[in-house]
């Protein structure tokens, strides 16, 4: 397989849009990831996680599953997950 030719110039991987697409969110309550969840994707379909909370309780995380039409939609909603309240990480 010639690797060159599935990077683009910045050495990532081109995706071919549209693609299926995960970002995991970190907050300190359920409510705060749900909330950005809404504020971020609208009426765009979703597929949420199970709530993962860490052994402390201070913390908890979900993964979101969507399908992206194109990479400027996949970074919007990553930048709008990040800048909602309570939101304490995006991957």
């Amino acid at each position: 397989m010639d690797h060159e030719s599935h990077e683009g110039l910045e050495g990532r991987p081109q995706l071919e849009y549209p693609c299926e697409w995960g970002y995991r969110v970190i907050a300190g309550q359920e409510a705060h990831i749900r909330l950005a969840v809404r504020q971020a994707f609208g009426g765009h379909r979703v597929k949420l996680g199970e709530v993962r909370r860490s052994s402390g309780g201070r913390w908890c995380s979900m993964s979101i599953d969507t399908t992206v039409d194109t990479e400027e939609q996949r970074q919007d909603f990553l930048e709008k997950l990040r800048s909602a309240a309570g939101i304490r990480l995006v991957l």
